[in-house]
């Protein structure tokens, strides 16, 4: 009898039906209705989905009221095992290792492919390979969803300015990192940002971590915010000298990597901005804190960036209350660093990945760089050896991705 084969599809409506409250992801929805015709017609393209959070804010330098709307990427591990071996049977499919692919949806129901590193839309595939790229056959397994604020009219760019997203447990506001480290909340329907942190004009990088929002400042210190929009402090500072702060969740657990650049240009010695060090500007009826920067550290739209020379990872001892250096991710563990999300992975899942490396590009504002160097090739870490190396010419590069990024020299050379 466990040999028997059943027609699901003779299955009851009501069962399929049931089925269906379950369904809310837009691209397991897709997969669900390419099965076949009976089942499509059961559950509607938009069943259980909610229309793309929409705003007007006027950013700075625009005076007006601007509509953007807020994109979903997800990045998913494909497995294409016919690519590799045609005769492979689907029962050993799951053995066979993996792509990193990102997919983004601009609209309820409709979908591209980016860049997994640059989060640039991807338009140069290669003749034929389009047709090889059918969601509703591959194997995808969800890795982590990523948020952006797009512009409504136009090419759907990302709004400039804004550095980081993250859609908040309620999935009717957001959080963004915007204006070069400012903290800001928008619930749907408001006209206006929300300055969640008047002291603190400095956060480099904002995740959901345990169900609740979680931001790092400049200084290593990590808060999470609560109900009432109120910072709470979660750790001490790192003061690990490093340049930038990136936060990762890892197998249910915080980590914060510490990125050094090439420039000791932004290592102030003042521990904490204090109410002398910021200015309060009105734009279109909203209050922008603007921080007193150091003078020497440079800007995110300049076209000089500084050059990544090493990272250092750190985990909160809970406990002590106090940091801990970790030397190494651990067995089949690496970290990737784009644009617009930070996660982790297991290597041995995936073709050409490295254990124990971190994966990274080198430009914070990808929209600008990316009108001048269009797709990117990457970087890897290694937290062994502390060597950075061009990820184009790694071994394996060309199956870690999907479709393979065009090869540009981004990193810095080794001395």
């Amino acid at each position: 009898m466990g040999d028997q084969v059943r027609d699901w599809s003779l299955l009851p409506d009501e069962i399929w039906a049931i089925v269906g409250r379950y369904i809310h992801n837009s691209i397991d929805l897709l997969r669900f209705r390419s099965v076949c015709t009976s089942w499509r017609n059961l559950i509607p393209p938009s069943h259980n989905s909610t229309p793309l959070l929409r705003f007007n804010f006027p950013f700075p330098p625009y005076p007006s009221l601007v509509e953007t709307f807020v994109s979903e990427t997800t990045v998913y591990r494909i497995n294409l095992p016919t690519l590799h071996n045609p005769s492979t049977s689907s029962s050993s499919s799951s053995f066979v290792k993996g792509w990193l692919i990102k997919i983004e949806e601009f609209e309820r129901g409709k979908f591209r492919l980016l860049d997994s590193l640059s989060c640039r839309r991807i338009k140069d595939i290669t003749s034929g390979c389009e047709n090889l790229f059918d969601i509703s056959q591959l194997s995808l397994t969800k890795l982590t969803t990523a948020y952006a604020l797009k512009y409504v009219k136009g090419s759907s760019s990302s709004v400039l300015g804004v550095n980081k997203v993250v859609l908040s447990p309620n999935d009717c506001s957001i959080f963004v990192i915007y204006d070069n480290g400012k903290l800001g909340f928008a619930q749907k329907g408001e006209e206006d940002i929300t300055l969640v942190d008047y002291r603190i004009l400095d956060y480099n990088d904002l995740t959901l971590f345990r169900g609740q929002p979680y931001v790092v400042d400049r200084w290593g210190t990590v808060s999470w915010i609560d109900s009432s929009l109120r910072v709470v402090q979660y750790s001490p500072p790192l003061f690990g000298f490093g340049d930038r702060k990136h936060l990762v969740v890892s197998k249910s657990e915080l980590f914060v990597v510490d990125r050094y650049f090439d420039e000791k240009s932004n290592t102030s010695t003042t521990p904490y901005p204090d109410e002398n060090s910021i200015n309060v500007v009105e734009e279109g009826g909203v209050n922008f804190n603007l921080f007193r920067r150091h003078p020497n550290r440079r800007g995110r739209h300049d076209f000089n960036h500084p050059k990544t020379v090493d990272f250092k990872v750190f985990k909160l001892d809970e406990e002590w209350g106090k940091w801990i250096e970790v030397k190494s991710l651990g067995n089949d563990v690496s970290f990737v660093l784009t644009y617009d999300c930070c996660f982790s992975i297991s290597a041995s899942e995936f073709e050409g990945f490295r254990e124990n490396c971190i994966y990274f590009t080198e430009q914070f504002d990808m929209d600008l760089a990316l009108r001048k160097l269009g797709r990117l090739g990457g970087c890897v870490f290694s937290l062994e050896d502390h060597t950075i190396d061009d990820l184009p010419t790694t071994p394996g590069y060309s199956q870690i991705f999907w479709p393979p990024p065009i090869p540009t020299r981004l990193c810095t050379p080794q001395m």
